[in-house]
């Protein structure tokens, strides 16, 4: 098992995940913004650099 170094900011968003997975993309960026203060930008930026890491998977705009 492969290990990852995750930030405070990358662990919150991930528990997000966790919490509501699946999930679409546009309403991941509405709980970001109320859970975590988040704007859309900072959701996508956050999901596609995970998503590079293969952490997290977006197909079809459900993150998982």
């Amino acid at each position: 098992m492969e290990e990852f170094k995750l930030y405070d900011a990358e662990y919150k968003f991930l528990d997000l995940i966790w919490e509501y997975e699946p999930i679409n993309s546009t309403e991941l960026s509405k709980v970001c913004f109320q859970k975590l203060g988040w704007r859309k930008s900072t959701t996508y930026t956050m999901l596609r650099k995970l998503s590079e890491k293969n952490i997290l998977k977006n197909e079809n705009a459900t993150v998982t």
